[in-house]
């Protein structure tokens, strides 16, 4: 991961730009803010200094759950260069455009941040370019302009550009009738589509994924005139999480996609994080296997790292060729590989599935894990190494519910798993780190890394979280 100079300042806006109504949908959403935290990680380097913008404020329960994992130094040494600025705005609505509606805070931060100051952020939209241009700040990130790439039909695109291997797709449609007849077409030119999947093509986190309810391989029986009908109603019934998806679909379009199943094998999500230096240098930072769930299974809700190692090597040489040819397109800071594997009588089978040019659910882990252990990631392994060799693993998730927790304060939460032995120690290199603590008393939602000396180590510190009351 790039680092920052000696001596630089970092505006940290963790934004997401939305639809206020898709925002609405998201739980807790002031306390997704909190996921950037490790981002404190900047203050290591003495002279810097950090500027956090968050929509409400954050408790010093949540600071200090960050601030522990760092190296040996007294509170003040951290604090005295951490500006935390709550806008108080409660609104679902991005937190950049929040920013931008304020402009004696604007002014104030231009007054502030010394020259070649950073602006970080979620992911880089025209809002975000905007308030860079504003305080003259350096924006990391790839540009506004190349933010199609990382939608689902531009993905699709750079995967057949490249000849990565990925479900076959339709083009960008924008009505359920193109919708239909694209899909139509798909599923008839290629007789060994059996299912469809039906993408929003600017929607994150899986909210904008729904299958089609329509097995194809009975379909292709039907008259031409039955077929239609069968895929419109499929069409019309669309279970899609998003409550006002069809305007969405309307604005932004949508892709219909294979998509494959368990049935002959066995499946699972890994993913590749990259990260493209200012020269245009590909890094592999990490590789994870995503946990998904949702109604469909389309929703991410976590990972463990790292990938199965039958497969880590090939995913990071796919990250690596994807890598490569966005650097060329302009293409800088994070970059997440999505991809799919089935399990085969030979081996495993990897599909590219999607591109994403920001930070995402798996980036914060890493981060968090990597800080907390003192260890880096080795390519040659794809492992995550102490200083004395020993690897780490993890588990992560962002959204773990249980409803007793609703009520209890996060000092409440942080003294249960201390009393556990849960909580994480810099002496073992293991333990849970707890996030999102601001959605814990009034939603009974939680985020935590669970730290492990193995696999099931990880797995058995998140199970034994869960069981926390």
């Amino acid at each position: 991961m790039e680092q920052h100079a000696a001596g630089t300042d970092l505006l940290l806006v963790p934004s997401y730009s939305a639809d206020p109504r898709t925002l609405s949908c998201i739980h807790g959403l002031d306390s997704w803010a909190e996921r950037h935290l490790i981002e404190l990680r900047h203050l290591m380097q003495p002279g810097n200094r950090l500027v956090l913008i968050t929509p409400t404020p954050i408790s010093n329960a949540c600071l200090d759950a960050v601030l522990q994992l760092m190296p040996a130094a007294p509170p003040h040494w951290w604090r005295c260069r951490l500006n935390c600025i709550s806008l108080n705005d409660h609104s679902a609505r991005s937190l950049t455009a929040k920013l931008l509606e304020r402009p004696r805070l604007l002014d104030q931060l231009a007054t502030q941040l010394r020259p070649g100051s950073v602006l970080a952020c979620y992911s880089v939209s025209e809002q975000e370019a905007s308030l860079a241009q504003r305080l003259e700040l350096q924006l990391e990130g790839s540009p506004a302009e190349l933010a199609p790439l990382g939608s689902k039909a531009g993905s699709a695109q750079v995967f057949e550009a490249l000849g990565l291997p990925h479900p076959r797709t339709t083009q960008l449609c924008h009505s359920l009738q193109e919708l239909g007849d694209a899909t139509e077409a798909l599923v008839l030119s290629h007789h060994d589509i059996g299912q469809v999947v039906v993408k929003l093509n600017h929607m994150a986190g899986g909210r904008g994924n729904a299958p089609l309810n329509l097995s194809f391989n009975s379909w292709r029986l039907q008259s031409p005139r039955q077929r239609r009908q069968s895929l419109d109603a499929a069409l019309a019934a669309l279970a899609m999480p998003l409550p006002h998806w069809q305007e969405e679909l309307q604005l932004h379009g949508a892709i219909a996609q294979e998509l494959f199943t368990a049935s002959s094998g066995g499946l699972s999500s890994p993913s590749v994080q990259l990260w493209i230096n200012a020269s245009g240098a590909v890094e592999i930072v990490s590789t994870h296997e995503q946990c998904l769930g949702g109604p469909h299974r389309q929703s991410f809700k976590g990972c463990r790292f790292p990938a199965r190692q039958a497969y880590s090597q090939e995913v990071m040489a796919m990250g690596e060729h994807l890598g490569r040819h966005l650097a060329k397109l302009g293409c800088r800071g994070p970059v997440l590989l999505d991809l799919l594997a089935r399990r085969r009588q030979q081996g495993w089978q990897l599909w590219a599935i999607e591109i994403n040019l920001r930070k995402g659910g798996t980036t914060h882990p890493f981060q968090l894990a990597a800080t907390a252990t003192g260890a880096g990631f080795d390519r040659s392994s794809g492992q995550l190494l102490n200083s004395d060799g020993r690897a780490v693993f993890y588990e992560a998730s962002d959204e773990l519910h249980q409803p007793p927790w609703r009520g209890l304060l996060p000092e409440q939460l942080i003294d249960a798993l201390v009393q556990r032995g849960l909580y994480f120690s810099s002496a073992s290199r293991r333990g849970c780190i707890p996030m999102r603590l601001g959605a814990l008393s009034e939603h009974g939602l939680l985020g935590a890394t669970s730290v492990g000396h193995s696999r099931r180590d990880a797995a058995l510190l998140m199970q034994q979280l869960m069981a926390v009351r």
